[in-house]
This record gives structure tokens, sequence and C-alpha cells, in this order.
């Protein structure tokens, strides 16, 4: 994307959307803006920035990934999962 391409990008997103980073190949939930950076996080903790023009929304796959890594650290965070 070039120039103020992104702008046409940005409107398409929310803040709680699951979205697929293409920089990083890995689904992740938007938790803030700063101009054209979408600010990600995952269920672990991990959060990172990327630029809008690399991420878009996920997959009904996607979203149920994201799903199960939120349940399998849950249960890790619990000691209940066997390592």
């Amino acid at each position: 994307m070039n120039g103020r391409d992104w702008t046409k990008v940005l409107p398409t997103l929310a803040v709680g959307m699951v979205v697929y980073d293409r920089r990083y190949d890995m689904p992740a939930t938007i938790a803030d803006f700063d101009g054209p950076m979408v600010c990600l996080t995952r269920p672990t903790g991990l959060e990172w920035r990327s630029h809008c023009a690399s991420v878009r929304p996920a997959t009904a796959y996607e979203r149920r990934q994201l799903r199960a890594l939120a349940r399998l650290h849950a249960q890790r965070q619990r000691g209940t999962a066997s390592a």
C-alpha cells in the first residue's frame, strides 16, 4: 500500500475484531489503533503492532484456532493440562 491507501482499510477494522496478521502468520484480536498501526493481542498475553495493511478479517477456522488457544492457555494457567 502506498501513501494514504491504508485509510481505506482502517474503517473495515474494529477493536475486539479477530484478524489474521499475514506478517506474523497468526490470528489475533485488535486491542487498539495508533494511526495506521493496529495493536494486536493473543490470549497468552503476547502483544504486538502491525500495519493495518498486513491484517485481514479472520476466517471461521482462524477464529476457532484463537478460541482453542485461549482454552488451552486457561487450562495451563490452572495447571490441569498435561504437558
